[in-house]
């Protein structure tokens, strides 16, 4: 048992080796660091013998003369090199490498996997697949039913493909029942009808990705947590990236010859699907204009962000990104409503109190209290101050907001040419709940510390009575 063990150990890192190219004068060396990584041989062996363990993972170390082994998933990390996977290809299946086929495979997984996967779907099996060789002996019934389930796999896998890149792919329908039929007496028939269905169903799928893009709006990341204003940057980016990538999709043949011949069809999805097409280029218009506006907060936005940013200059930072925002706010023709200014705000909040925690931390305040409760003293001062600093930059600018055009003279950095407008009539509880919550908190601790410094300030300390 030992012997054939070993055997198989050794077979199964002689193909690793070849698949990793580890190159014939570094090949000794690659078996003598497996072997004395006793953790990755022990999970190794487990694979070989213990049959319930369906795969085994392969990890190119990080000098590339050896690997590790792992029985779990590979993670995005590892992912970002290539992993490659040994996996049985029956349920159960003893390891014997004396038979022809051996009951294992082979399996290198990369960056691209899934974008492979998807080609060798499209442009292989699907060939297979629909070659009438291949189809001897099936019913028309068994052969259509594959079929159609196939090409959902296909649709599934490409919105799949598209949505790890971040984005929207379309899935275009079966190529046969897409393409242009020349026989008007076809309309009728039930071949003709079977097309409708399928094309239906695409304009459907399509329908229900678009509204859901449709429907992100930049409030909804505050349900993941407390962002800041980088997150208000790239939605838009991202938003308007995958909205222009939409809108290439529908003007492309495919999409289109689909919607033709719904339309010769008297469908009755086309006009909805119309009026989506005109949402889609509305919106589109708005994200691009709200990414060329706010792409001028970006510097700003990492100086308020960076870990290595002066706490105490963090006041003119406040003053910049409100001069911006109004500015925004008077020439953007989207960017220019209370939703949008009230989200941005908090973020800038949820920026500076980061920054306060990062600046002196509730953990460091009891350590300092001990032997430097004057210089703790100071610092909380300092938080205090920048927390009243962006509420009185917030406030300067909410009141050049509502003067209109004649605030343009007072706005000194730039030509501001203001226009009228309702102004940022934004309740405080709106935009500075948690600001002023952490403002609460940091003024207790303060107190806290004048205690200890009161008491720092007595001979003796006696308790009683």
């Amino acid at each position: 048992m030992g012997e054939r063990a070993d055997e198989r150990t050794s077979w199964v890192l002689r193909r690793v080796s070849t698949i990793f190219a580890v190159r014939k004068e570094k090949l000794e060396k690659f078996l003598q660091l497996f072997g004395e990584d006793t953790s990755s041989s022990r999970v190794l062996d487990t694979f070989l013998n213990e049959v319930e363990v369906p795969a085994v993972f392969f990890h190119l170390s990080t000098n590339a003369d050896s690997c590790t082994t792992s029985t779990d998933l590979p993670t995005a990390a590892q992912m970002k090199k290539k992993v490659l996977a040994l996996v049985r290809s029956k349920h159960e299946a003893e390891i014997d490498i004396s038979l022809p086929q051996r009951p294992v495979v082979f399996i290198e997984l990369g960056k691209g996997i899934m974008d492979l996967i998807n080609s060798y779907c499209h442009s292989v099996y699907l060939s297979v697949l629909m070659n009438p060789a291949n189809q001897r002996g099936w019913s028309d019934l068994i052969s259509r039913d594959l079929i159609d389930k196939f090409h959902s796999f296909l649709a599934t896998l490409h919105v799949t493909v598209g949505l790890m890149k971040g984005q929207t792919l379309l899935p275009l329908p079966p190529r046969e029942a897409a393409q242009d039929s020349g026989d008007k007496s076809k309309t009728t028939s039930s071949i003709s009808k079977d097309r409708v269905h399928v094309l239906e169903g695409a304009v459907i799928t399509w329908t229900k990705q678009v509204r859901y893009v449709l429907k992100q709006e930049p409030e909804h990341v505050f349900r993941e947590g407390n962002p800041q204003p980088d997150a208000e940057l790239k939605f838009w980016q991202n938003r308007a990236s995958n909205l222009n990538s939409i809108q290439n999709q529908l003007q492309m043949e495919g999409v289109k010859r689909v919607l033709r011949f719904l339309e010769a069809n008297k469908s009755t999805y086309v006009s909805p699907f119309a009026r989506l097409q005109k949402e889609v280029e509305d919106s589109r218009e708005e994200a691009n204009d709200n990414v060329r506006f706010l792409k001028t907060l970006e510097p700003y936005v990492n100086n308020l962000l960076s870990e290595s940013a002066d706490f105490e200059a963090l006041e003119q930072v406040f003053d910049d990104i409100f001069h911006l925002l109004l500015l925004i706010w008077r020439h953007s023709k989207y960017y220019n409503s209370l939703a949008r200014l009230a989200v941005i705000v908090r973020q800038v909040c949820n920026s500076l109190i980061a920054q306060a925690t990062r600046y002196i931390s509730g953990s460091s305040v009891f350590e300092m209290i001990q032997n430097e409760a004057h210089e703790c003293h100071a610092m909380l001062e300092t938080v205090m101050r920048a927390l009243r600093s962006l509420q009185d930059a917030y406030h300067t600018y909410q009141n050049l907001s509502e003067q209109g055009s004649s605030s343009a003279a007072v706005l000194t950095k730039s030509d501001a040419t203001g226009v009228m407008g309702s102004g940022w009539r934004l309740r405080n509880n709106v935009v500075f709940g948690r600001l002023e919550a952490f403002g609460e908190r940091v003024s207790d601790i303060l107190d806290f510390v004048k205690t200890v410094l009161q008491f720092h300030k007595l001979e003796r300390v006696d308790i009683g009575g």
